[in-house]
Formats: C-alpha cells, structure tokens, sequence
C-alpha cells in the first residue's frame, strides 16, 4: 500500500524532468539568442556543419541564430498571452462569483459570446484590420484565451463563497472586493495557475500558425514563418524544417508537462 502511494509522485516527477528535459534546448537559444549574433549571409542551403551546426537556409542565413531569435519571440508572446489571460479571466471571474447575479450573467454572456469565436481567428482578424507585431499579437490571443481562466476561476470562487470564513468576515462588514482579494484570490490561485501550460502552449501555437500563413510582422521571423519558407525544400533541405517543428513541440510539450506536474 504505500509502495502504491508513492506512485503518482514518483510518476509527476518523471513527468517534471521529461518537461524540463523537453523546454531547455529552446528555453536556452531565447536566453543566448543576442550571444550569437546577428544574422549574416553565408552558403545557401548548407546542411548542418561545424561552422553551421543546425545549417543555412535559402538566403545563407544561420538556422541556430535564425531559430534563435525566432525562440524570442515565440516565448515572448507566449508569455505576454498566458499573463493577459490569467490577469482578464481571474479579474473577471471573482467578479462573476461576488459582484452578484448581474455582474455574474454579463461575465458569462461575454465568456460565452467571446469563447464562439477562438483566440487564432480573433488575432487573424486584429492582425489583419491593425497590423501585426510582438505585443499586439499578443494582446489578441490573451483576450480571445481569458473565458478558460474566467470560469475557473468563478467555479472555485463559487466553491468557497459559502465556507464559514468568508461568512464571518462578510458579517464583520468586509467587502465583496475585499473577500475575493484577501481571502478568495490566495486559495484560487494554484487552480488558475494549472491553466499556464494549456494557454501558453496554445499562444505559441497559435503564433506558430499566424507566423506560417504569413500573417506577423515581427522584426524577425518566427518558427512558424520558417517552417513556411521550407516547403520547397523539404527534400533536399529537411533541417529546415526539422529543427524549428522540433522546438515548436518541445517548448509547448515541455511547458504542459511541468504545468501538469
């Protein structure tokens, strides 16, 4: 029997490494991304090599600077998107769970209409209609993501609304808004903070995507955008391909990973 307990531990924290194990190769090249340099012409479509050690593509550029920079700004839009989402949907939700039922049904009907249209499509149209860039793109995958941390985090403010606690202190004459941000706010936390890994992992897809139809505008260009660019030569020139699509699931697979665990 306690040979069984320790199971489920010993199992998140294989999990944990394989996460961490997944999520360092491209964690590492957006931390070095400004120690190796900036882009420079060299041999077009040059296999990996010593000097070139993930290869050139079709204009001679370095695919390790190249994927690097483009590891910046995969992370940063992840990051910026989970941030947006978690901060509008936890907001949002405690407002839902104890701003009464009018605030709870105009938070609900705005999840609801919000959830009809996915965050990819919705940052599809901001792109088109405002231009693309790191932050904006950004912007439009975290407000189109915020209805998954909004009803998370109304169903564990439902949850504790009635625990004694929050009773007594709503019969000392402490606020709604007080209630939910001393009291409420701490205990929901770790539940709304176990989404991380789905909306981060989901904004760097997403970004992946817009990247590869061509729809970001970004100072350099993304994985997805570089993958796009190896289509012709998916043959003779499979690193180009390979190495971004590889990074592209291990920084989303190691980010759900250590989420999960």
């Amino acid at each position: 029997m306690r040979r069984d307990a320790h199971l489920p531990d010993r199992a998140d924290r294989h999990l944990r490494w394989v996460g961490v194990v997944l999520l360092m190769p491209p964690l590492l090249l957006a931390v070095f991304a400004p120690a190796l340099g900036k882009l420079t012409i060299g041999a077009m479509l040059a296999p990996p090599s010593l000097r070139h050690p993930l290869g050139t593509d079709e204009l001679g550029h370095d695919m390790l600077v190249l994927l690097a920079q483009g590891a910046q700004v995969s992370f940063a839009i992840g990051t910026l998107a989970t941030l947006i989402a978690l901060l509008v949907g936890t907001v949002l939700g405690l407002c839902a769970a104890f701003g009464g039922r009018l605030v709870d049904d105009l938070v609900m009907r705005t999840a609801e209409i919000t959830v009809t249209v996915p965050p990819l499509l919705l940052a599809i149209v901001v792109v088109a209609l405002l231009g693309s860039g790191t932050l904006l793109t950004a912007v439009a995958l975290g407000v189109g993501a915020w209805p998954t941390a909004g009803r998370v985090a109304r169903a564990a403010g439902l949850a504790l609304r009635g625990q004694p606690d929050l009773l007594a202190a709503r019969a000392l004459g402490v606020s709604r808004p007080g209630i939910a941000l001393r009291h409420v706010l701490p205990a929901i936390l770790p539940v709304v903070l176990a989404l991380t890994g789905v909306l981060f992992s989901s904004a760097v897809l997403a970004e992946a995507t817009l990247s590869f139809v061509g729809l970001t505008n970004h100072d350099v260009p993304g994985w997805g955008h570089i993958m796009a660019h190896a289509g012709p030569y998916l043959r003779d020139a499979w690193w180009m391909w390979l190495f971004p699509g590889g990074l592209l699931i291990m920084a989303t697979a190691g980010v759900a990973l250590l989420a999960d665990s």
